[in-house]
């Protein structure tokens, strides 16, 4: 388990009916799902691009991320905007969630080690279990579950901005339908 010092604020958010959690410190903003410009020969979890203020923001679907079902996109789906540690680089990418609950307060003595056995998802990229009440939450480590592809795309696209991108998708569209 990572070690986890003194209380630390996380957002809340749901896959799949499961609520995770990632540090607060990880995240740059919250947005409402938008249209996301697909990016062609990439990993199926990568759904595009997004324009977020001039400039191109790679979004990962993080139920796919993590080996659960493609998301399926409601009123409710937002893009968690975060900043992923990779190589000594920090990246910025989107992460997409069935819902975003609230940002809470959890203390270290409310976080339990990650089970190794009986949890659908890998424990490598699990901090812990917090335990509120009756509830759990799911805290993770964002920087440990994008795979080597993933993080790829997002320094790719990381100084690029949306016009770029378009122009490249339809330039690979003409090409494809000659």
């Amino acid at each position: 388990m990572n070690s986890i010092d003194g209380t630390n604020e996380y957002l809340t958010f749901f896959l799949s009916g499961e609520e995770y959690a990632i540090e607060v410190s990880k995240i740059e903003s919250v947005l409402e799902y938008t249209k996301i410009t697909p990016l062609p020969g990439t990993d199926d979890s990568i759904k595009g691009v997004i324009n977020l203020r001039g400039r191109a923001l790679p979004v990962v679907d993080l139920r796919m991320a993590m080996s659960l079902e493609e998301s399926e996109i409601t009123q409710n789906t937002s893009i968690i905007v975060m900043f992923i540690q990779s190589d000594g680089d920090i990246l910025t990418m989107g992460g997409l969630v069935d819902s975003v609950k609230e940002v809470v307060e959890i203390g270290p003595e409310d976080i339990q080690e990650a089970p190794k056995v009986g949890i659908r998802i890998k424990t490598s990229f699990i901090v812990g279990i917090a335990k509120k009440e009756d509830n759990f939450t799911i805290i993770l480590d964002i920087d440990k579950i994008l795979n080597s592809d993933q993080i790829a795309i997002a320094s790719e696209t990381e100084n690029m901005s949306i016009s770029d991108i378009e122009v490249d998708s339809l330039e690979t569209s003409a090409e494809s339908s000659d």
